[in-house]
This record gives C-alpha cells, structure tokens and sequence, in this order.
C-alpha cells in the first residue's frame, strides 16, 4: 500500500489499516510503509523525491517477488501514480498482475520551479517532487500497462485536475478494466460505508487475479 502526498502508511482516516484488516481476513497479506522523508521514516521532507518512492515501491516489490510471491500494487493519490509508474519499470514489467489506483494523479499541468521551496499545510518541499511527477510519464505507463485495473475517484475531487481525471478514466475504460466514481465524495477522507463498498469490490478483484 503506497501513501499520498503528505501521507503515511495508515493511509488517509487509517483507510490502509481498515483495508488491511479486510485484506488480511481474506487471506491476502499486506505491506504498508512510510516512504522515505514521509511518516516515521527518516529524512526531511524537504527532501521528498517522487523518484525515490518508485525506487522504494520497485525495492519491496522485487524482494517479495524473488520469493515467489505474486504481488498486486496498491496506492492513494501520488502512491497511485508512483505504483503505476513502478509496475513499468523493466524489473518489474509483466509481473504485476492487478494494480487498485485510488485517485492518481498524473501531473500532467504541473507548473512548478524544481528548486522553489513551496509550503502546504505546514510542510516544505522543493518543487522538483512534482516536476519528477510529471516527467515520469503517468498517463504513457498506464496506457502501457497490461495487468487488471481497478480506478477510483471521489466525484468531489477537488486536488486532482479534471484534465487529468477525464484522460485516465477514459484510457482504463478502453481497456475495459473498471472504474469507480464515488458519489459526493473528495479526494480522500471517504465516508466509511463507501470506503467498504470499496475494498469489497477490490479483494474480489485481487481473490481472482492474484
């Protein structure tokens, strides 16, 4: 499970860990970590670098599976972008076989200045987090992608541009892989009775695809 922007490994209103919980219940095993300079992990966040949580994302993911396991990728806004960038990176490519992307978001109109220190709700970062972002290519690696996908979007998003939003949900749906929008809903904090009818229709998803 790969957190957002300011995020860490509980996921936004301890989503992850209710997910989790489910996940495990169906026999699903789960990793949540807090990327580096995010959480309980080390580093400033002043150091943040999109690029370092793909590396992350690809790290754990190759150890689990050089095990033999079969992995699945799951993310909340820029880890959704970050896992779909890691599941097309060479070691990874075609080995992940179903990636749940809860409102990515592709930077595609970022327009930042890499070494400006910008500050959002009390934390500082350099500019080049999004710019690594953008120039990842997020919309390219998902039209790449040959694994199931499961989108979700609050229909109320209000971080996400809706360029952005209207471009991935029309690339997921002519690959024919499902698309969830929740009625009423933001970015993130989701009322509790859809975040379940979410991880309801997920772990179906992941029971036969995994």
């Amino acid at each position: 499970m790969n957190h957002g922007f300011r995020g860490s490994s509980i996921g936004p209103s301890r989503a992850f860990v209710d997910f989790e919980r489910v996940l495990l219940k169906a026999g699903i095993s789960v990793l949540r970590f807090d990327q580096p300079c995010s959480g309980n992990s080390d580093g400033d966040f002043l150091d943040l670098s999109f690029k370092d949580w793909i590396d992350s994302i690809v790290y754990f993911t190759k150890k689990y599976l050089e095990t033999g396991w079969r992995v699945g990728l799951m993310g909340q806004s820029m880890g959704a972008s970050a896992s779909i960038v890691a599941a097309n990176r060479e070691e990874l490519k075609g080995n992940i076989p179903v990636i749940l992307l809860w409102v990515p978001d592709p930077k595609s109109y970022a327009r930042v200045d890499s070494e400006v220190v910008y500050e959002e709700l009390g934390q500082k970062y350099y500019g080049r987090f999004w710019n690594e972002a953008k120039e990842s290519e997020i919309l390219s690696c998902i039209r790449k992608y040959r694994g199931k996908i499961h989108l979700v979007y609050g229909e109320r998003d209000r971080y996400v541009d809706k360029r952005d939003i209207k471009e991935l949900i029309k690339i997921v749906k002519e690959k024919g892989q499902p698309v969830k929008i929740l009625k009423g809903q933001d970015h993130s904090r989701w009322e509790y009775n859809v975040a379940q009818r979410v991880f309801d229709e997920e772990i179906k998803l992941l029971e036969k695809y995994l």
